[in-house]
């Protein structure tokens, strides 16, 4: 399993798009380029930052994420754990894609939300979720989804942003969106609803009957999980004890005490 991509175009069992130095002194360009390259574009986010860690655009002011606590939502089996008060107890919510059709998640105002290309930006749930609550909606790199659909988007709905991480994985945007967390300034991060394929019936927790990707591999996954939590304590210099997987000891999460082996071989 490789630790850094090979192909821009192509997926695979990496966690990284590139390096830190190849990162910030080429390939976050050469990304926004190759997915994001127009003049038009431009024009409609502004101006964009280049990190050792990440690629934004500027139209979003972040810093109301300093110093708070996140919860970031995945659509695993595991977000049964759920409950109103444990939401609201977080001074952010974070969440990916179909999470506006999950029931107890479209109550609550979620404040950042990470989009893919399998949710139509059409959607009357999802709109109907915009008007009421107004998360802000960040978009990523995709071979799927047009510009012109993004620059629509962008008409309709002004808050949202694009962005780039360094970190990528088949573990999915939960992760990524808790990276963006950690990068944007907030002090804990938990996250909930990443659990691997552990049940292949089990429900998914934002679309009922959704399964398991064509690339599911338990132990694959555990070890990009592995390298999530290093990347996090060690790279990003999360407290130990400022990260914490809800989800830990639930039954259908296959990574059960990964982070405190982690933590403790730290």
């Amino acid at each position: 399993m490789d630790l850094y991509r090979n192909n821009i175009f192509e997926g695979g069992w990496y966690s990284f798009n590139a390096t830190a130095d190849d990162w910030v002194n080429h390939y976050a360009d050469k990304m926004w380029n190759t997915f994001f390259g127009s003049v038009l574009l431009d024009d409609m986010y502004g101006p964009r930052v280049i990190t050792d860690e990440l690629l934004i655009t500027k139209n979003i002011d972040y810093s109301v994420m300093q110093d708070k606590s996140v919860l970031v939502i995945g659509g695993g089996p595991s977000c049964d754990i759920l409950t109103d008060d444990l939401i609201e107890s977080y001074d952010f919510i974070f969440s990916v894609n179909h999470f506006f059709k999950n029931n107890l998640i479209k109550k609550h105002k979620v404040h950042l939300a990470l989009i893919g290309d399998e949710v139509n930006l059409q959607d009357k749930d999802f709109i109907d979720y915009l008007n009421k609550h107004n998360p802000i909606i960040g978009f990523e790199h995709t071979a799927k989804r047009s510009l012109l659909e993004v620059m629509d988007f962008k008409d309709m709905y002004p808050l949202n942003f694009i962005y780039l991480t360094r970190y990528f994985s088949r573990l999915g945007y939960t992760m990524r969106a808790c990276v963006l967390a950690k990068l944007m300034g907030a002090d804990s991060i938990s996250f909930v609803g990443v659990d691997g394929f552990k049940s292949k019936t089990k429900a998914h927790a934002f679309e009922e009957g959704k399964k398991a990707p064509d690339f599911d591999d338990n132990d694959k996954f555990i070890k990009q999980m592995e390298i999530f939590y290093k990347y996090m304590l060690l790279d990003l210099k999360m407290h130990p004890d400022k990260l914490k997987n809800l989800s830990d000891g639930h039954e259908q999460s296959i990574y059960t005490g990964i982070l405190d082996k982690v933590k403790s071989n730290l």
